[in-house]
Parts: structure tokens; C-alpha cells; sequence
């Protein structure tokens, strides 16, 4: 009868570990874990075991306000069962990584998190971190835009439900070098294309006494067949520069 009572409590139940066959994948591409299950001290009715893969967004909240939260980009699940004492069990599962998914660049973190749906009783969890990689095209603008002259400063992505697709992840780059003094940050964004992606580039110039600041924007679309046979550095610079 204790060891009915402290498994509900979570002490000597189930526990759960997920074991991914990689843990960097491509943005689009297919994740694949093992889930392993090792009874407790007692027999257990396990519904299913969920895997999501999570990354921490800017939401909109009440009125204009916004707060950070973990927002689910990919789940899955596997029916269990009975589970008895110190029984192994193991499930393949497979899903699907978002086109649109943010990448793990700057302070954006992606991990993921694995549960037990134990009725009843206090649910096992646990989380691994996961990196997601950008495409080649997207690699193509990031190198390019830090072979023009800028540094990264900041990620940022935000999450609208209602927008197709609901992540846009902002990359604000500065100037590294006084040529480009009048210039405040340059925005970068991605939006998945079928054969690549499409740049939402924003150059943010500096305002003076008599002159206000303004942004300027342009839409730029890389193909994944070209992103590595032009110069995306001076391509980029010459767009920074008619925005300028």
C-alpha cells in the first residue's frame, strides 16, 4: 500500500528518457528518438508517452503586452499500457520539424521534452536539448550578411497562432565598421518557400537633429539550388545599400 501511495506522489514510479538519433537537425527535416521506459516499483497503467519539441517565443498577451513562453513546434505520442516492476520498454518515434521552425542561432533555444501520462499520478518527464539548423539557404544570408560588415546582436522570435506560419524568428544585426555608421541595426526574417526561403531584410538608419529615423524593407528570394553559387555578401550589400 506505501508503494502505491509514494508512486502517485512520483517517488519510485516509471521513469521515461528519450534518446535521439540525432540531436541537430535541419529545420523541415525529420526528427527520430527512441523512447525507453523503465518500470517502477509497482505495476502501472501508462496511457501514452509524449514527445514535443519546444522553443521559448514572445507571445502576445492581453491588450499589448507580451510575455515569454514555451510554445510546442512539433509533438507526437505512442500508446503504453501496463507497465510492471522494473519492466523495459522502448518505442520508435518519428515527426516532423516545421520549415518554419525557429533556428538555434544567437540566445533561441529548442529542447526536448518527453512525458508519461500516468493517471492519477504525478506525470515523469524529462527534457534533452536539441539544436535546429538552418538550410542552406538560410546559412547562405546569415554568412552573407556577416561577410557584408555586420555582427549578430540579438535573436528574438515571436509566436502568432493566427499567422501562417504562427514563428517568425528576427535576427538584428549591427554594423561592424564606421562605413556604415548611419545605419542603426539591419533585420533579417525568414519565410519557407518550396525550393527556399524568402528575406524579409529591414535596414533601421539612424535619425539626426533635423532628420527622423525611418526603416526601410525589401523582400529577397534565395533558392536553395543558387545559395551557394552567388555572392550573397554582395548581393546583400548592395540591397543594404539602396535601403539606405
Amino acid at each position: 500500500m506505501l508503494n502505491k501511495v509514494l508512486t502517485r506522489l512520483g517517488i519510485g514510479g516509471a521513469t521515461v528518457d528519450a534518446v535521439l538519433d540525432d540531436d541537430e537537425i535541419e529545420v523541415g527535416g525529420r526528427l527520430r528518438a527512441e523512447i525507453r521506459i523503465t518500470g517502477g516499483a509497482t505495476r502501472q497503467e501508462i496511457r501514452a508517452a509524449s514527445l514535443e519539441l519546444v522553443t521559448r517565443c514572445l507571445v502576445e498577451g492581453p491588450g499589448d503586452s507580451k510575455m515569454h513562453s514555451d510554445i510546442v513546434l512539433a509533438a507526437g505520442e505512442v500508446e503504453i499500457g501496463t507497465v510492471e516492476p522494473g519492466e523495459e520498454m522502448s518505442f520508435r518515434i518519428e515527426m516532423q520539424v516545421p520549415a518554419s521552425a525557429p533556428v538555434s542561432i544567437g540566445s533561441t533555444r529548442s529542447f526536448l521534452r518527453t512525458r508519461l501520462d500516468v493517471p492519477g499520478a504525478v506525470d515523469p518527464r524529462d527534457s534533452d536539448a536539441v539544436t535546429i539548423l538552418p538550410n542552406r539557404s538560410m546559412m547562405a544570408v546569415i554568412e552573407g550578411i556577416q561577410n557584408a560588415g555586420f555582427r549578430l546582436a540579438e535573436t528574438e522570435v515571436e509566436y502568432q497562432p493566427r499567422r501562417d506560419p504562427p514563428f517568425v524568428q528576427e535576427f538584428d544585426f549591427r554594423p561592424s565598421g564606421f562605413g556604415d555608421f548611419g545605419i542603426e541595426e539591419v533585420e533579417i526574417s525568414f519565410r519557407p518557400l518550396p525550393r527556399g526561403v524568402e528575406v524579409l531584410l529591414t535596414v533601421d538608419n539612424r535619425g539626426g537633429f533635423f532628420l527622423a529615423g525611418r526603416e526601410k524593407s525589401v523582400r529577397i528570394r534565395v533558392d536553395h539550388a543558387e545559395a551557394g553559387r552567388i555572392d550573397m555578401a554582395a548581393e546583400l550589400r548592395r540591397a543594404i545599400d539602396r535601403l539606405r
